[in-house]
């Protein structure tokens, strides 16, 4: 969730660090701060609120030097403030400290550091960080020394940086289960916890593993073992560019993202799809012969991701006919599922880096389950952890609340279930073929609905003082109803439910008034006339009916107070388009509520702690 830089090099490292951390805000935090080493002395510049708050304190409080580390927080222990801000330092400030994930038992190193003479300030769990650091030192130790020691006491999983005021030009490293990587760039080195604050200076990354620390300066850097072994590590070209990480133009970043969805898919349908009709996954590793026997299937995930499983088992049941259940992450891994071999988890992330999910992951492939990943980022723990992975290729999703992740998620699960469907020769060549061509004319469909966005502005403007949604859907749109009512929460702070149509009379049917929109997905499929019969008593209520009808559909218009057209397509495919103008409300709905969209509150994009 918190973002971390460092820097190394000839540059101002107050201006570097202060762009990377720009470059993080997106991840969501609420407090930021940079450590700066000065002649020998370490100044901690720190405040609560955004980035432009500690630019504000910068300018009446400068630093300047070299070499330095920053971070922005979103609160776990403590409650946003100034003083539990990082970086964190020990009593005599001797050695600063940023710290992304949890330190499990810091309350009892606490206690511990305080009975040998360590004063405290904030409520953080970090604090106990520098403090060991300083221990270990005042027992004689070197930095080196004192970092593996730190490895032997702290549990949890988390990444830090640090740097030390006896060694000016070098900053410290380390991770544990949470990202960091190194970046690369002439005569200086880099540090953040994911690829943005590198694309613009960085030509080579590394990735660097949990159970591995290090240091750099500007001309040097090395990596070891926790264990104290040096590693041999490769820096890799860094794909990223920086148009993937800018608005390009754009208001916000939700927008932008909405609108790269047609490009996204061509991409997708070009890289998945072969010239004679087939489907290829060429990164998955997992043999045809073993998914050809797979006979259950557990897909578990978070949030968004896990709505986009909910689809995913419509279609691994329809099309390739193996048992699916969808869980969510937080809670799988605790309550002991019975699984066999023949079952395979699927894991669904957009970051790569979602603690619940990866902790499920790991607790599948102890009971020896194979894993397959969906990721948007193919470096990430969960990709590395997994027995294999799908890259759903996004792009970079800078936006806190998901948008083109989904969508890609969906288009992949699909894909992946009539891929399986071929491997068990359960689907027709004719079958497959009608299927691909209305997949292959997505983007275009997308592209139209995207052009009636100003349609979606208009409406929003007239629910900005509204408390309550509620979103209906059955079948594939059961869990697109489940996502609209996220994102309209997400990013707008309305209340909102998502219920399927069925359920509606069986108690959601209570909420509704004449002040309670409904968004109804009756999009032309085997029951629509089941979901008109769920417009008719939100009629009978004098409820707000906002449908998402097909092209040419009167009856559902008819009843309806808002009336938003999608191109025709089969039932299957019908989510893919159903959701777009779901996004655009939530987003013009939070602009017009004076809502940040990029970055909501109390969210953050890569949920790194459970």
């Amino acid at each position: 969730m918190c973002g971390i830089v460092g820097y190394a090099g000839d540059k101002n490292v107050e201006s570097v660090l202060i762009v990377g951390l720009i470059s993080l805000e997106y991840r969501g935090y609420d407090s930021a701060g940079i450590a700066v080493l000065d002649k020998g002395e370490i100044q901690v510049r720190k405040q609560k609120g955004k980035i432009k708050d500690l630019e504000g304190f910068l300018k009446e409080h400068p630093v300047r030097g070299n070499v330095g580390i920053g971070h922005t927080r979103w609160a776990t222990h403590g409650e946003p403030s100034q003083i539990n801000a990082h970086p964190h330092t020990d009593s005599k400030g001797t050695v600063a400290v940023v710290h992304n994930g949890i330190i499990e038992n810091y309350a009892e190193l606490k206690q511990e550091l305080k009975q040998q003479g360590h004063v405290f300030h904030s409520m953080t769990d970090t604090e106990v960080i520098p403090n060991l650091l300083a221990e270990s030192r005042k027992q004689g130790k070197s930095n080196r020394e004192a970092f593996l020691s730190l490895f032997k006491k702290v549990h949890g999983k988390w990444a830090i940086s640090a740097v030390f005021d006896n060694e000016p030009d070098r900053v410290y490293f380390a991770q544990d289960g949470a990202p960091l990587l190194l970046g690369r760039g002439k005569d200086e080195f880099y540090l953040a916890s994911d690829v943005s604050p590198l694309t613009r200076n960085c030509q080579e990354v590394y990735y660097i593993n949990s159970e591995e620390w290090g240091y750099f300066t500007r001309n040097e850097c090395k990596v070891f073992g926790f264990d104290g072994s040096e590693k041999q590590i490769e820096f890799k070209k860094q794909e990223v560019k920086f148009e993937d990480v800018d608005k390009g133009g754009y208001s916000h970043f939700m927008i932008k993202e909405i609108h790269e969805q047609p490009g996204i898919f061509r991409r997708i349908i070009q890289s998945r799809m072969t010239e004679s009709g087939d489907i290829q996954f060429p990164e998955t590793g997992i043999s045809r012969d073993v998914l050809s026997r797979v006979n259950r299937i557990i897909i578990q995930a978070a949030g968004t991701s896990y709505y986009a499983g909910m689809l995913g088992k419509h279609y691994l049941e329809n099309f390739a006919k193996i048992q699916t259940d969808t869980e969510t992450s937080s809670e799988f891994r605790y309550r002991n599922p019975v699984v066999e071999g023949d079952t395979l988890i699927i894991g669904i992330s957009q970051s790569g880096e979602t603690a619940d999910t990866l902790a499920s992951i790991l607790e599948a492939k102890a009971k020896f389950i194979k894993v397959v990943s969906l990721v948007n980022n193919v470096n990430s723990t969960i990709a590395r952890e997994s027995d294999s992975y799908i890259r759903t290729d996004a792009g970079p999703e800078i936006g806190v609340a998901s948008t083109k992740a989904f969508t890609a998620q969906v288009i992949n699960l699909l894909l992946f279930s009539l891929y399986v469907a071929r491997l068990k020769w359960i689907i027709s060549d004719e079958e497959l073929r009608i299927l691909l061509d209305e997949i292959r004319m997505l983007p275009a469909k997308m592209e139209r609905i995207l052009a009636q966005a100003p349609l979606l502005e208009t409406w929003a403007a007239d629910f900005t003082k509204t408390k309550d949604f509620v979103f209906l859907g059955r079948t594939y749109n059961h869990p697109v109803a489940l996502e609209g009512a996220l994102k309209l929460k997400e990013v707008s702070y309305i209340h909102a439910s998502g219920y399927a149509g069925g359920e509606f009379k069986h108690g959601p049917i209570a909420l509704i008034t004449n002040e309670v929109p409904v968004v109804c997905l009756a999009t032309k499929s085997e029951i629509y006339s089941k979901m008109l019969s769920n417009i008719q008593e939100i009629k009978a209520r004098n409820g707000i009916i906002i449908s998402i009808v097909t092209e040419g559909d009167k009856e559902a218009k008819e009843l309806s107070d808002y009336c938003f057209e999608v191109p025709d397509c089969p039932e299957v495919l019908s989510p893919i388009l159903n959701v777009l103008p779901l996004q655009l409300l939530a987003y013009y709905s939070a602009v017009a509520r004076g809502c940040p969209p990029d970055q909501p509150r109390n969210l953050a994009k890569s949920v790194t702690v459970e």
